[in-house]
């Protein structure tokens, strides 16, 4: 077999494969003969039918045997000759086979992308101090009123009145509290929860960029264009939604982005794309430099917690991930935290 390759950007390889007439013919023999022992032949028995008949009956049928064994097993040769390491399936294009000829195709191939990373042990980080404020807690307090307000008619008129609860004891009671402090202490401590999480995601953004901007390396078209497409689905399932809410306020006029807003949008989403594509493949090297795995039992007990958090049998959900092909997602996506929790772990945070 003959083969040579062509680099082209964002991962792309185009490898010319040509394999000679002999080992075509080999290839044909083969498949001849285990037509041969089942091929129906008017006048022969089964086994018993020429070369040249079965050629004439079963051209079509050979040629797509040849075909479908030659493909994969020349593909597998330059994956291994050329160091290859590929993202999905070939495209396989400009195939010609015969026995005079030989057989020959185009093949184009994304591979992962050549990276390089920087030290990624101690980064340096700075975390945002942040305490759940006497007013914030205050402004919760009445957000929870908001929630719980009644309506009631107003004297000879359709309006209704809104009323809200006094902020009391009994207040706190319905809400399963014991008294008003309590409620105080429980809303402050959520607030504080939410805090501390926002400033963890601050922190692992801090370490996506660093990780990001200090690799300069092109990523997979294909991968791009499929998380751009995500994203869009998302931006515009929420542009729909306030759309609909603001069209309830006011019915007469129409929202629509114009064309400027929505050329902004694809282009962002094409750079957002391409930072989590890249982030992607960052984090899986160093999962394989640090050996962060994640066993079959962990991803057994996260398939558990979901059937619990949506009450669902757990053979359900294990059926659904799997005919969805989400399985490997989830799996990615708990490995993907561990990393971010060692590089946590061994980031210097002022």
């Amino acid at each position: 077999m003959k083969s040579s390759i062509k680099k082209l950007k964002n991962c792309k390889k185009i490898v010319e494969v040509k394999l000679a007439p002999d080992k075509v013919k080999e290839e044909f023999d083969r498949v001849y003969e285990g037509i041969k022992k089942v091929a129906n032949v008017p006048g022969f028995r089964p086994g018993m039918a020429p070369r040249d008949l079965l050629e004439k009956h079963y051209n079509e049928t050979a040629r797509e045997e040849v075909i479908k064994k030659l493909v994969p097993d020349t593909y597998k040769m330059i994956i291994e000759e050329h160091k290859l390491d590929p993202i999905g399936y070939p495209e396989i294009t400009d195939l010609k086979l015969d026995l005079d000829g030989g057989f020959s195709y185009t093949a184009s191939i994304e591979t992962r992308p050549e990276l390089s990373l920087k030290n990624y042990r101690g980064i340096k980080l700075k975390k945002k101090k942040r305490e759940a404020k006497e007013e914030d807690v205050q402004k919760n307090l009445q957000a929870l009123r908001e929630t719980y307000a009644q309506k009631a008619p107003k004297e000879g008129g359709e309006e209704k009145e809104k009323i809200l609860p006094k902020l009391d004891d009994d207040f706190a009671k319905d809400l399963g509290l014991e008294n008003l402090e309590k409620l105080k202490e429980a809303v402050k401590l959520n607030l504080q929860h939410r805090l501390e999480q926002e400033s963890r995601a601050d922190l692992e953004m801090q370490v996506i960029s660093y990780l990001t901007d200090g690799v300069n390396c092109e990523v997979p078209n294909s991968l791009v264009n499929s998380e751009k497409d995500r994203l869009l689905k998302d931006a515009n399932s929420r542009i729909a939604y306030i759309q609909a809410t603001q069209k309830k306020q006011t019915p007469d006029k129409k929202f629509e982005l114009s064309d400027k807003e929505r050329k902004e949008l694809e282009e962002n989403s094409r750079k957002q794309a391409i930072r989590q594509v890249k982030t992607f493949f960052i984090l899986d090297k160093i999962a394989h430099a640090e050996k962060i795995y994640i066993k079959s039992e962990e991803l057994d007990r996260e398939i558990e917690n979901m059937a619990e958090e949506y009450q669902k049998p757990k053979k359900e959900i294990e059926d659904y991930l799997e005919k969805n092909h989400k399985m490997d997602e989830i799996a990615v996506n708990m490995r993907n935290a561990k990393v971010m929790e060692f590089l946590l772990k061994e980031a210097k945070v002022s």
